[in-house]
């Protein structure tokens, strides 16, 4: 800041916020850098754009009138936009980024994958912090694009138009009964997979269409007991009752610590889904997406 005008530029921000802190001319004038002469000036030209005394001098300091106590708040979150999203994206620094970066993932995304993220991110970027959001499917494309969230992850093969995306890993899904069911042991026959009632996961959206798909050609109703969107809640309905679920291969062991379930080998094998993290073109070359895709990848491999 060399000179200010007014209001035709930003510096009335810095000024603002300046005395705001310091109490004084010759303090603010110290921490933005130029003469205290300037800033006198600077503030006398800012009170006649404002028509308002803005700052007076009570004692030893420099006290706010009411206009500027009125427009303390709004000043803050807009010096923290101009520093955490506009003057940092030039050059990010994990060191010291307080920004929040939020992250598109599901119930087992949550459950399983954002802990690491964020033990990856105290590492690399202290000050920074993770918000999980789940999405609908409709929706994550335009949230990737308008940036209101950083990553989508996971199995999405309709996010194509301006998407990137980049393979994590392959996720297997297993059959699971309760561990003492009456008559389903290690392995399952094939009449007793098309009889056995099913709880079907509405968020696992590839495996009830697999599902669909493998009963229609065999030509069998399926037995749908229960629906659900929650994936964690698979093993303990499937302890109270003698009915079948399908889950992530990663979560049995977490699951298994909660309910009395076992995984069942079944004659048709479900499909084995891509997981990819997906962000905007718009976002590929921005120094904080990078960042995140990079401990993301790292979380996973840790």
């Amino acid at each position: 800041m060399n000179k200010a005008t007014g209001l035709d530029r930003l510096d009335f921000l810095l000024i603002f916020e300046a005395i705001l802190e310091q109490k004084t001319i010759t303090r603010a004038a110290d921490r933005l850098g130029i003469s205290q002469s300037a800033l006198s000036h600077a503030l006398t030209r800012l009170r006649g754009k404002f028509n308002d005394p803005l700052f007076v001098r009570t004692g030893t300091t420099m006290q706010p009138t009411p206009l500027v106590i009125g427009l303390s708040e709004p000043l803050q979150r807009s010096m923290a936009i101009v520093r955490n999203e506009i003057m940092s994206a030039a050059q990010f620094d994990p060191a010291t980024t307080t920004r929040t970066f939020k992250l598109c993932v599901n119930e087992v995304g949550a459950f399983l994958l954002a802990p690491k993220v964020i033990r990856m991110l105290q590492k690399s970027a202290p000050h920074a912090s993770l918000t999980p959001l789940e999405i609908p499917r409709a929706d994550i494309s335009g949230a990737l694009e308008s940036g209101r969230v950083d990553l989508a992850i996971g199995h999405y093969p309709e996010l194509k138009t301006g998407i990137y995306q980049q393979l994590l890993f392959r996720r297997s899904y297993v059959a699971i009964v309760r561990r003492n069911h009456p008559y389903i042991g290690a392995s399952m026959t094939d009449r007793q997979f098309f009889q056995t009632p099913l709880i079907r996961c509405t968020a696992t959206v590839a495996i009830s269409q697999w599902l669909d798909h493998r009963f229609t050609v065999a030509g069998q109703p399926q037995i749908i007991a229960l629906e659900t969107p929650y994936v964690m809640a698979l093993a303990t309905l499937a302890v109270a009752t003698d009915w079948m679920a399908f889950v992530p291969e990663e979560l049995v062991t977490a699951l298994k610590n909660i309910a009395a379930v076992k995984v069942v080998n079944v004659p048709h094998k479900p499909p084995v889904l891509d997981l990819k993290q997906h962000w905007h073109r718009r976002f590929k070359d921005d120094g904080a997406n990078k960042f995140l895709r990079q401990i993301v990848h790292q979380a996973l491999y840790e």
